[in-house]
């Protein structure tokens, strides 16, 4: 992969970081492929940009609310002319009834080249609970609202 393409997926990464950081939903999605499919930290499949729009929106309305996330790029690997990985690793800072949370993840996005942008089609949100305190595993569990966003994801696909 040449430079040029390197920095445009450090790009999309600083973007998708500049998306969360502004609670911006929409700006969000669009970093995706129509038809992408998303795994958020705590396993809930999005099938679909819109899916994973009404996803992001109902979490930085309820846990997220002014949550901010930092994102760096680990590693690119390229799998193909117009396709590769990339790996990342995110800190999350939230704030559960005031008190401050951090979460630690490892995103891997998977990015095809599409009418010549650059698009996630795949993405995998993975905790790293090791780097979590018991406060932050139980607040982030208790109030995640992973079931009702299961619920939307799934009537997504319906």
């Amino acid at each position: 992969m040449n430079p040029s393409e390197e920095q445009a997926l450090r790009d999309m990464v600083a973007r998708l970081e500049n998306a969360w950081n502004s609670a911006d939903s929409a700006s969000w999605a669009n970093l995706f492929a129509d038809d992408a499919d998303f795994i958020h930290i705590l396993g809930v499949h999005y099938n679909g940009r819109a899916s994973i729009e009404a996803g992001h929106r109902a979490i930085w309305s309820t846990i997220y609310k002014g949550s901010q996330a930092g994102y760096r790029v680990e590693k690119i690997r390229t799998i193909g002319r117009d396709a590769a990985v990339i790996f990342v690793v995110g800190e999350l800072t939230f704030f559960d009834n005031g008190v401050e949370r951090h979460i630690k993840a490892r995103p891997t996005l998977t990015v095809q080249k599409r009418n010549e942008s650059w698009q996630i089609v795949a993405f995998q949100n993975t905790l790293v609970a090791e780097a979590m305190t018991a406060a932050d595993k139980e607040s982030l569990v208790d109030r995640h609202p992973f079931k009702a966003a299961d619920d939307a994801a799934n009537q997504q696909r319906s």
